[in-house]
């Protein structure tokens, strides 16, 4: 994987907790120099002061609120000030939702879109010209199980993910014979903060299984990257057996709604 990565040059947004992190670390330990963008500055300067003093100049903070454009913007254009290249985007940044649609008001919607689609979009639009200059790169935009599959209970959840999962999947065919790359990361539970004041589901992977598997797959050239193994063989037998999907989703459905009315919560 090295060679894929080494001397390298990768942002990645929602670089300060989680997979974005994750994936600095390992990608600094490939040899790859990383921009990190995230609203949340100390805990950013402190990781990335952490992966220079194990890496030394590898690591490169810049405070980005992804739903501001001008924001994603700089992030590119620093990026680019500093090493010349962006080889590797990874649209990270994004947050959860799974609420009853009766609990989810409209701003709910537009508040989930502008974090989880519109962010993604925005980092599109920002690094094409570079790569585009450069001769190529790769995009690599963070969906989820949630964006190839309706989950029930993560209507407005699904809707920004099936959002990211389809524009990535278009333009890896429409931008291909300019040499950018598209993969779409579309992982199941992992375990992270998306999680923040509920129990880690049972069957979420570590950080660091993701990681791997994201930039394996990365690579790899794959266009979707679904994990962890036992989801993405689901999904893959859903392409072939509607039916069965249709039973499995509405048990979930049953489930979830009686997680509801007994825990408060969907688990």
């Amino acid at each position: 994987m090295r060679e894929t990565y080494e001397g390298k040059v990768a942002v990645v947004t929602g670089a300060a907790d989680g997979m974005g992190l994750g994936l600095c670390r390992r990608l600094a330990e490939l040899g790859a120099y990383v921009v990190m963008g995230d609203i949340n500055g100390e805990k950013l300067n402190a990781e990335v002061a952490r992966i220079n003093q194990e890496h030394p100049g590898h690591a490169l903070a810049r405070v980005t609120d992804v739903t501001k454009k001008d924001q994603i913007r700089s992030l590119i254009r620093k990026t680019v000030e500093w090493k010349g290249f962006v080889h590797f985007l990874f649209n990270n940044a994004g947050m959860g939702g799974t609420l009853p649609v009766d609990q989810l008001e409209l701003e709910d919607w537009r508040s989930l879109f502008e974090l989880n689609f519109w962010s993604v979009l925005q980092g599109i639009y920002a690094v094409l010209p570079i790569m585009r200059m450069q001769g190529g790169g790769h995009i690599v935009n963070t969906s989820s199980i949630a964006g190839i599959v309706p989950l029930p209970y993560q209507e407005a959840y699904c809707a920004t993910k099936y959002a990211v999962s389809a524009v990535g999947q278009c333009l890896r065919y429409e931008l291909w014979d300019e040499n950018i790359r598209f993969s779409t990361v579309c992982p199941s539970n992992v375990a992270t903060s998306i999680f923040s004041g509920l129990p880690v589901p049972d069957d979420a992977v570590s950080v660091e299984e993701a990681v791997e598997t994201i930039l394996a797959g990365v690579g790899r050239n794959e266009n979707l990257i679904v994990f962890p193994e036992a989801d993405r063989k689901r999904w893959e037998r859903f392409q072939t057996a509607p039916e069965e999907q249709e039973q499995i989703l509405l048990g979930m459905a049953r489930v979830r709604k009686e997680n509801y009315r007994t825990k408060g919560r969907y688990f």
